[in-house]
């Protein structure tokens, strides 16, 4: 108690603190010596401790909560294991008790279904066992379309599935879901990418459909019990597609931020315990690759093979062990590249299943990014500079090898979750050769190291406590040999939220650490941190938010994470206001305004202020629709975009507004489409005409329930784009040196399209296709030296900086699904990449010449099998 009463006086010594700064402020502004705009950051600062004060302090009064008694669902034991046909044959399934009365979330909260469902709970020492009847008064319009797995909610179908929080965690569920055409969906807490191993089958009934689920225990996650009854909490779900209808057995509150709160508590378990979980997924690749080199000594078609395996290993009931040695990644989507111009690397999404896969605690703090394992070499670009004489760089590592990775992570049934990630990888070299002018064959000089071996690990302690809550502790770094850098990290991040669920806080904070590269730098170290803080309503119809971010000048994580600005503190706050229930026209309506003031970090500069909103909704014929509004009142400081040591650049003020819809995917014919017009104030000549004009179409097309067919086309036009293009070295009136940054004026045009094909043979094999083209072209009519203070000045800068930048992929991939975890893939992938400045405006005559650059193309056959160890070993106990 006196250590609350500490912390309470402590706060109210801040409030006081930021008060007197307030009034200080004041004065500065009325002598017109401070941006008036900096009261909104202090009076939030103000604010935001003040009504935490008024609130006692969350995080000291927030205690666990007894949950409160909800729907009751019971399981009977089957001394034999079921056989999963869809038929419900055994006695069993007559014993068991009903659950029913299913309760609509949409199209309108609280309603009863308008179709009966009946689920049934068995279990045995192995397993558990979901059987569901799902009536339908219209049989034969049941939809059934077939998709790939784990991709059902954007399938025209039917689906049922049950969510089981077995270590009655309240706020972690697995979920488990099959379509009416058979196709599985499983998530480990959302994540999507985890794909468990379970068995499951489906009937088409005079009735409806039919639904039999084995799921063993090795796929779950739950504590021993000595005595008594295990209790989880469990729910089911139900989607009737042609009406869209989505209905829970244990109803939902959409006002309610947590979904796991709400389930219904499954009894009847007793005597199960926690099973060995050890399974081993070897694989065997083999690959043919062709490209030209320019080499003559090398050939085109270069075939490659490799092996490896995935192993897990369930330490306890709680924690796994996951284990990729050489691993191999092949078979994934190739990435959407694009032309970059501005000052921060583009962020792709991680695609790798092992790095997707289970990653949710090490997502913590935003410190880890999976992409950075695996990279480019750290001194990529330093070799180039490395060749002496007549050398050239003729061979380098692009991406470091992958040697093994591993990471354990779990949730004990306190709550406490912890995550050990660590991966180890390659080293990689820059080759050079020496052209003999004689032969014109070039001969091998010598070879120096880009990356050496090196070692990335990340430390992951959460606790989650009361019905909403967790605090997070995250720790991650990276270590080469030699003197190539090292990076540390270690942050925070943690949601606190009040005894009825209502108002958190939330955020995080990070401080970094890098011992630098002494061959790219001679500062020895870098060291910088960040935080983020907001206070959110988080219940009900009418939300609110308001917070403050901070990231020094300094804050450095990008060796194994990924951050872009610096140097900034951002004050903001957003009001929204959501209707849940039809009314109207409407199913749903949602609304939102947002504000932000930002200023530099270090000097105390003012940057921008923006206003947004955002009204969408769905309509009653279940178009969905919505528009959005955007506003720089006072411009924009950018102390990015001259690469300069945060040199400012003024941009003018500027004003978006922005439309979206998405038809009705019931159709056999649907189409989204979206439409953006951002316009700058002329405020002198160099700014007329400056503006951005988008739009987006996506018509989807189903052929039948084996064949759909999506296209995207996605045009950009800037006009009078203005941004950076280069650093010279210049002298002024005086004689002095200065570095001269040069912006350029310039026409850019981008177009993205892609094709999307699927055809399912069966809910296990199916054939997709991928391609996409993405080509942007870059003109400049003036260019600009900027001036001190962000101005454009006029320049005799004369270069050619015109960029025709072409991408082109191709992914066909057979997915054969040919046992339970086990499965072939069959991949063909063709890519051109090519980036000149021969401008060609003609989209049909750019297409065509793209194929004059080199392509690469790679076939690849890949078969893994999923070994169920601790059933084998079950199995052979018991014989």
């Amino acid at each position: 108690m006196l250590n609350t009463l500490f912390k309470l006086l402590f706060l109210q010594l801040r409030i006081y603190n930021e008060v007197i700064k307030l009034i200080v402020y004041l004065v500065l502004i009325m002598q017109q010596k401070y941006h008036f705009m900096e009261i909104f950051s202090r009076l939030s600062s103000v604010f935001l401790m003040t009504l935490l004060l008024s609130l006692g302090l969350l995080p000291i009064i927030v205690v666990a909560q007894t949950p409160s008694a909800g729907r009751q669902a019971q399981a009977i034991f089957s001394p034999a294991p079921i056989k999963i046909d869809g038929y419900f044959e055994e006695e069993i399934w007559k014993q068991a008790p009903v659950m029913a009365d299913f309760v609509e979330l949409s199209p309108v909260p609280f309603r009863a279904s308008a179709q009966r469902t009946e689920v049934r709970v068995v279990y045995t020492m192995e397993a558990i066992y979901i059987g569901a009847k799902l009536f339908d008064s219209a049989a034969d319009s049941i939809l059934r379309q077939l998709c790939v797995r784990d991709d059902i909610f954007n399938a025209n179908a039917d689906n049922f599935g049950v969510h089981i929080d077995a270590m009655h965690t309240r706020q972690n569920a697995f979920a488990f879901m099959v379509s009416a055409a058979g196709v599985q969906y499983d998530d480990d807490n959302g994540d999507e990418v985890w794909d468990g191993v379970w068995d499951s089958r489906v009937r088409i009934t005079a009735e409806g459909w039919q639904v039999e689920m084995e799921i063993p225990y090795s796929q779950l996650r739950f504590p021993p019990v000595q005595t008594g009854e295990q209790v989880w909490g469990i729910n089911f779900s139900r989607t009737i597609r042609r009406t869209r209808e989505i209905s829970y057995w244990a109803k939902l509150d959409p006002t309610i931020d947590n979904e796991v709160l709400q389930y219904g508590m499954l009894g009847g378990l007793s005597n199960i315990r926690p099973p060995l979980r050890l399974s081993l997924t070897p694989y065997v690749a083999g690959y043919l690759r062709h490209f030209d080199d320019a080499d003559a000594s090398t050939p085109n078609w270069r075939p490659t093979a490799s092996a490896g395996a995935d192993l897990k290993y369930g330490i306890n009931e709680s924690f796994t062990l996951d284990v990729a040695l050489i691993p191999d990644f092949g078979d994934i989507q190739s990435d959407n590249l694009e032309l970059n111009l501005s000052p921060f690397e583009i962020y792709y999404d991680e695609r790798r299943p092992f790095f997707t896969e289970g990653i949710e605690l090490f997502n913590r703090g935003g410190l880890f990014y999976s992409r950075r394992v695996g990279s480019q070499p750290t001194r990529y670009y330093w070799a180039e500079g490395q060749a002496a004489g007549d050398e050239f760089v003729s061979r380098q590592t692009e991406n470091v090898q992958l040697i093994n990775a591993f990471k354990v992570s779990g949730r004990t049934k306190k709550r406490l979750g912890i995550g050990v990630f660590n991966a180890i990888t390659a080293p990689a070299y820059a080759e050079f050769s020496i052209l003999d002018s004689l032969s014109g064959k070039s001969e091998f000089s010598r070879s120096v190291r880009t990356e050496p071996l090196s070692n990335y690990s990340v430390l992951v302690i959460d606790q989650q406590f009361g019905k909403n809550s967790y605090l997070s502790l995250i720790q991650t770094s990276v270590l080469r040999f030699g003197s190539f850098a090292d990076a540390y990290a270690w942050g925070s991040e943690w949601q606190i939220v009040d005894k009825q669920n209502r108002v958190g806080l939330v955020g995080n904070a990070a401080y970094s650490l890098l011992q630098n590269d002494s061959e790219l730098t001679t500062v020895a170290q870098t060291k910088g941190f960040k935080y983020d803080m907001s206070l959110q309503k988080m219940r009900g119809k009418f939300r609110f938010s308001l917070g403050n971010r901070a990231v020094s000048p300094d804050f450095d994580i990008n060796d194994l994470g990924y951050s872009t600005a610096t140097n900034f503190v951002r004050t903001y706050g957003s009001v929204a206001y959501n209707i849940f229930k039809p009314f109207w026209r409407y199913n749903n309506f949602r609304s939102n305004f947002s504000v932000y003031h930002e200023m530099l970090y270090a000097p105390n500069k003012f940057s921008r202020v923006e206003l947004a909103t955002n009204i969408w909704g769905t309509f009653r014929n279940f178009l969905s629709a919505g528009f959005d509004l955007a506003y720089q009142p006072f411009g924009y400081v950018d102390y990015y975009e001259a690469r300069n040591n945060f040199q400012p650049w003024q941009k003018p003020d500027w004003g978006r507004v922005g439309a979206w819809f998405s038809s009705d995917y019931r159709k056999a014919f649907a189409l989204d489409g979206s439409f953006s017009y951002r316009k700058f104030a002329a405020v002198d000549s160099s700014w007329r005409k400056a503006d951005v004009l988008e739009f987006e179409l996506s018509p989807r097309m189903r052929f039948s329930d084996r064949f759909n067919l999506v296209l995207n086309t996605n045009p950009i036009f800037r006009r009078n784009n203005i941004g950076f293009v280069d650093k010279t070295n210049a002298t002024d009136i005086d004689g002095a040196p200065y570095t001269a940054v040069i912006f350029g004026s310039r026409y850019r045009q981008d177009l993205i399209n892609t094709v999307e094909a699927n055809y399912l043979f069966t809910p296990l094999m199916s054939l997709s296709l991928r391609i996409r083209h993405y080509w942007s072209y870059v003109v400049y009519s003036q260019y600009y030296e900027l001036s001190g203070d962000g101005q454009h000045l006029a320049t005799n800068y004369n270069g050619n900086n015109d960029r025709q930048y072409n991408a082109f992929n191709v992914d066909l991939i057979y997915r054969w699904r040919f046992a339970i975890g086990s499965e072939m893939n069959i991949v063909w992938k063709n890519a051109v990449l090519n980036n000149n400045n021969l401008i060609e405006r003609d989209f049909g005559q750019n297409f065509v010449d793209m194929f004059q650059y080199n392509q690469r193309n790679s076939f690849s056959i890949k078969i893994l099998y999923f070994f169920d160890m601790g059933q084998l070993f079950r199995t052979r106990k018991n014989l």
